[in-house]
């Protein structure tokens, strides 16, 4: 199984909501989701999964509707601010956040309703591990969130404090070896990272590093799905 993992596009800000922040994406965001849909034309695309957010569905619509497919919600690759009733973009939460961004830093994650970070990573990672044991197709989207993503790269990496960059509307790909009787648990190979060609070029296929379109399978020496937890 290949799987791309989709950063949201750059979504609105919402302070103090009545209910539960889940802003839509700005117009950026939505030139950002159509270079997306754009750029994965011509791949076969055979499952999408998104986090509940309305900024995870909106950047990765393009991508299943055309195909004819429906998105699979999974509610454990939202983000850590999934009770949140205020979003700042990411970029801007350390100069407008105010004394939302303070509890933040606080660690008073439970007032301004976020997951304590290690509730956040082991309900990301129990998604993660759920996908890679029984998977829904060859080449699968999860359309989903900056942290969330983080947080399954650093698991296959095997370093839980490792720090990706990933940009809005960004693809980091990661190939999911099927297990067998001989290696019980499916071994994942990180192929990139941070993808964001799609927003300066155009192209007509996916050609690979050795212009077959493909991937190579992760050897067995790599990464076991069972890496270390943050």
């Amino acid at each position: 199984m290949h799987v791309l993992l989709v950063r949201h596009g750059r979504p609105e800000t919402v302070v103090n909501s009545p209910t539960v922040a889940d802003p839509g994406l700005t117009e950026l965001g939505l030139w950002q989701a159509e270079r997306l849909a754009h750029w994965l034309d011509n791949e076969n695309i055979d499952h999408v999964i998104t986090s509940p957010k309305r900024r995870a569905i909106e950047t990765v619509h393009g991508v299943f509707t055309p195909r004819g497919l429906t998105h699979q919600v999974v509610e454990d690759f939202n983000e850590i601010d999934l009770g949140s009733h205020t979003y700042h973009p990411t970029e801007l939460l350390s100069t407008e956040g105010g004394e939302f961004w303070d509890k933040i830093m606080a660690g008073k994650f439970d007032e301004i309703g976020w997951d304590h970070p290690d509730v956040f990573n082991a309900r990301v990672l129990a998604a993660w591990q759920n996908l890679c044991l029984n998977p829904p197709g060859d080449r699968v989207v999860v359309g989903c969130h900056g942290g969330t993503i983080r947080v399954i790269l650093a698991a296959v990496a095997g370093n839980p404090g490792a720090s990706f960059r990933v940009d809005y509307a960004s693809i980091s790909r990661i190939e999911v070896a099927a297990s067998n009787d001989e290696h019980p648990e499916p071994l994942c190979q990180i192929i990139s990272t941070n993808e964001t060609g799609h927003f300066d070029a155009q192209r007509s296929e996916p050609v690979g590093p050795m212009r077959d379109g493909g991937v190579v399978p992760p050897p067995r020496s790599r990464q076991p799905l069972s890496a270390p937890k943050n």
